[in-house]
């Protein structure tokens, strides 16, 4: 038992220091589809004569599609195609929205998440930057720019923005409190504030006890701490849950 737990201690940190992308811990997109029956899906949906998968539109081919839709069909496109992965069209949909109304409510916090999950960080910074300016009170966009900045390695400006979410979160958000509980203790270890860390892993566990990554995270912490009983602890719980959450063949 002890080989493994040498083991792990010397495995995970490297996983805690490097691990970032867009499924890790964040602010789900609302999943809002674009029902419209007028002009607009067939951007998705061109038909091909000779069969098969139709051929990508050009930018140019997009922004024609687009000329004719108001704002609001506009925004609920851009949505349905930042989930299905379609980011050109997305963008191009946010753009188009921007040159009738820069202040169009949400716009910039969405075009925040599709830049980070088109892995363009600085962009995603931008954005949510901006919303912040329209809504001093959106938790969401707090949290998302610290995320950005975590993903960018910039852990010591991803932390007040992460405490400034915590501020304003509802009491009643229980899984995004422990999302930003989660992201705050990992930008603290990796400032090297081991102690705050632990504090904030163990608050995310409050609101989420059988979540397997925050106890191998809590793991991480304490045998960064030479804590090695409570670290032993914890990667036997993150085995546990794992071993639960797996589906039977």
């Amino acid at each position: 038992m002890k080989s493994y737990v040498v083991i792990l201690l010397s495995f995970f940190p490297m996983i805690f220091i490097l691990s970032c992308s867009k499924n890790d811990a964040t602010y789900p997109n609302v999943g809002i589809l674009y029902n419209s029956k007028n002009s607009g899906d067939e951007i998705s949906q061109e038909e091909n004569p000779r069969g098969g998968t139709p051929p990508p539109l050009s930018l140019q081919q997009i922004n024609d599609k687009l000329t004719f839709m108001s704002n609001e069909d506009l925004f609920q496109f851009a949505l349905t195609c930042g989930n299905e992965g379609k980011y050109s069209e997305a963008l191009a949909a946010y753009n188009k929205i921007l040159e009738k109304d820069k202040n169009y409510p949400d716009l910039y916090y969405y075009q925040g998440l599709l830049y980070r999950d088109m892995g363009l960080l600085d962009e995603a910074i931008c954005a949510f930057q901006t919303a912040i300016t329209q809504n001093q009170n959106s938790a969401e966009a707090y949290y998302n720019l610290g995320y950005a900045y975590r993903c960018k390695g910039l852990h010591n400006e991803a932390i007040p923005e992460y405490q400034k979410s915590l501020a304003l979160i509802s009491e009643n958000k229980t899984k995004q409190k422990a999302y930003i509980h989660y992201n705050l203790g990992f930008s603290y270890f990796s400032n090297g504030l081991i102690d705050d860390a632990i504090s904030e892993f163990t608050k995310a566990l409050a609101y989420k006890p059988k979540d397997k990554e925050i106890h191998q995270k809590l793991g991480i912490a304490y045998a960064a701490k030479g804590w090695t009983d409570k670290a032993k602890d914890e990667f036997a719980r993150y085995n546990e849950y794992d071993k639960s959450t797996k589906k039977i063949p």
